[in-house]
Order: structure tokens, then C-alpha cells, then sequence
């Protein structure tokens, strides 16, 4: 069970009956009223590290944008309206290279409990993208992100948000809603009751990185066996597996570790099954990646030479092309089919 020294609550949504119930899982805690979350988790000159180690939770209310039009960086599958949804910020797990550490100065997790906007919202979105479709060939529905500036699924059993988003999906089967994790979660949770499967429009996508990369750079994540074990049981349930190999991280013996994770994943789950893999290395704002190296000056993932081109870092040309070139060919001979590979550059 995670803990929590402080809960920030603002005074809007004090009364909230999910304030109530999130604030009742944390006795230990001690409650603090604020205006707003912003008072805290907008200040400057924080120090994220000390706040990993002393962590404090903030209860918040959405406001204005709920749901925003995907990054050029994230990989879209094709899809013609992909968007992604932020219930939450930061995350309970602590990789050295997460973007989050350079888009926010704070390490404070928050929870938004207005969740039911954020449904409503995209039930509106949904509602007014297939009118304006209307009989138009090859409309696809929405592709929507609900684990973007969080992992979703581990914080699950505090908020249940991922078995909200589940419920959604079903209710909803023009829009395809991704769950990213770096976990090994129980996928059977998140089945309605009385349900034996879940439906396909539902994607649980993992983040597959070999052990060594995990060891040394995914703290307090799940282990590669966790992870695999975890997909199995989605495709057991009836649920969309995407394993997403991206990013990787370069190190000197990366073709060996690379290779095996492939074994690895091959021999845990049956391949021609998942709905698709991506493929992509390291890549991040540079505005984001000069605020990363002071929060993380001694990480290797962090401090490598990285090579600029339109605003975003990343490994130079040459190698990004190497590393994915050489996954890509891995995994084809593990037996997904080349059209299931995509991959993502910047």
C-alpha cells in the first residue's frame, strides 16, 4: 500500500464524496485545505527528489480542457482523432528518464475527482465527432489516452478510475481507450460484475523494456515477468494487448539485452494475438530535457549526448534508426507480422 505524509484538499471539493473516500485510505495522512492545488503544486524552486521520498497526494477539481488532441511524439496507430485525457499528474513509479520530471517542477501526485466530467466530456467528444462522420466511409471512432501523465493502473485501487474507463469503453465501442502501464497489474479487477471478458475496444498497452533497463532506470516499476504475466491474462479476459517496446534506452550491451527481452516476451505470450507493438527510442521536448538533467544529473539515460532536430532530443539519426531497425527484425522472427510493428520517430 502507497502512503502519503500530507493530503492537499482543495476547498471546492472538500465535500466530494470521492475526497471522502480517497482521504479515508490514508489515516496516517494529514489533511491540509488549499485554495487551490496550483498553490502547491505550481511553486517554484521544488525539490522533487525530497518530495519522492516524503511524497504528499493533492485532491483536486478539473477545469476548462479535459481532453486534449495527442502529442506529435506519441504514437497515433493511424487513427484519424486521437486524443488523450489527463485525471491525473505524476505518477507512484520513479523512472529517471519520464518526461513528467521535465514538464512539472513538482513531484506530488494529483488526483482529480471530478472524474465523471472528465466521462462526460468524452461522451460529448465522442457524440460530436460521429455526427459530424455521419455516413462517411472509413470513420474509425476515437482513439483516446487515459494513462498519459500518470500510470493509471497503479494507482487503481484507490481510485478506480481504470475499471471507470473500462466500463466506459463498453458503453462506448467507437472509441478505442488505451490503459498504458508499467505495471503488472490484475486485469481481472477491472472485468464489470458478472463479466467474464473484456471488450475489445479496450487496449491495456505495456511498456516492455528488458530487465537490465528496469534495474537500472524504471524504479519501483514492475519486472519484465510481472509485466508479461500480467498481458497474458488481459488476452485470457478477452481485452486489446499493444506492447509498447519504446522507449528504448541505449547501454553498450543493448543488442543483447534487446534480444533477450524478445526471447523472453516470446516465450510468455502468444504473439499473433496482440493487436499491434511500437517501436521507438528515447525522444523528448528539448525544453524538457534540460529541466530532466538537473533533477536527474548522475542519470546515464538522462545525460547522453542527444541530438536536437525541431525542438525535440533524441539519440542521433543513425543510431535511433539501428536500434529500431534492430528490433523490428527481432520481432518479426518472434512472429508478429510486420503490419502490427509500428514505429515511432520524431
Amino acid at each position: 500500500m502507497f502512503y502519503f505524509e500530507n493530503i492537499y484538499v482543495e476547498k471546492e471539493i472538500a465535500d466530494h464524496p470521492r475526497t471522502k473516500e480517497i482521504v479515508d485510505k490514508f489515516p496516517g495522512a494529514k489533511n491540509i485545505l488549499v485554495d487551490r492545488y496550483m498553490d502547491v503544486f505550481g511553486r517554484a524552486r521544488q525539490n522533487r527528489l525530497w518530495q519522492k521520498n516524503h511524497p504528499s497526494l493533492l485532491l483536486a477539481k478539473a477545469s476548462g480542457q479535459l481532453i486534449y488532441p495527442g502529442a506529435p511524439v506519441c504514437q497515433d496507430f493511424g487513427s484519424q482523432h486521437f486524443y488523450y485525457v489527463s485525471s491525473m499528474k505524476n505518477c507512484l513509479y520513479d523512472c529517471e528518464y519520464c518526461y513528467l520530471k521535465g514538464m512539472y517542477s513538482c513531484g506530488y501526485v494529483v488526483i482529480f475527482v471530478n472524474f465523471e466530467d472528465i466521462l462526460e466530456e468524452a461522451h460529448r467528444l465522442d457524440l460530436r465527432l460521429s455526427t459530424e462522420a455521419g455516413e462517411k466511409e472509413g470513420y474509425q471512432g476515437i482513439y483516446l489516452s487515459v494513462s498519459f501523465d500518470t500510470d493509471l493502473m497503479a494507482f487503481d485501487s484507490i481510485t478506480g478510475y481504470a475499471r471507470l474507463w473500462a466500463k466506459f469503453a463498453a458503453d462506448h465501442p467507437m472509441v478505442t481507450v488505451e490503459i498504458r502501464t508499467k505495471g503488472g497489474p490484475d486485469i481481472s479487477a477491472l472485468l464489470p460484475e458478472g463479466e467474464e471478458g473484456l471488450v475489445e475496444n479496450l487496449v491495456f498497452a505495456y511498456t516492455i523494456s528488458p530487465q537490465p533497463v528496469i534495474d537500472s532506470f524504471e524504479h519501483r516499476t514492475a519486472s519484465l515477468k510481472a509485466r508479461l504475466t500480467s498481458a497474458a491474462k488481459a488476452m485470457d479476459h478477452g481485452a486489446s494487448v499493444r506492447l509498447c517496446f519504446d522507449p528504448m534506452i541505449y547501454q553498450r550491451d543493448w543488442k543483447d539485452c534487446y534480444t533477450h527481452m524478445v526471447e523472453q516476451v516470446g516465450k510468455a505470450l502468444s504473439l499473433e494475438k496482440i493487436r499491434d507493438a511500437s517501436v521507438g527510442t528515447f525522444r523528448i521536448s528539448a525544453d524538457y530535457l534540460k529541466r530532466m538533467r538537473g533533477v536527474e544529473p548522475d542519470s546515464a539515460a538522462v545525460q547522453f549526448p542527444f541530438e536536437t532536430r525541431g525542438g525535440y532530443a533524441g539519440y542521433p539519426r543513425a543510431l535511433e534508426d539501428s536500434m529500431m531497425t534492430f528490433l523490428e527484425e527481432k520481432l518479426k522472427e518472434a512472429g508478429i507480422e510486420a503490419k502490427k510493428i509500428y514505429r515511432s520517430e520524431f
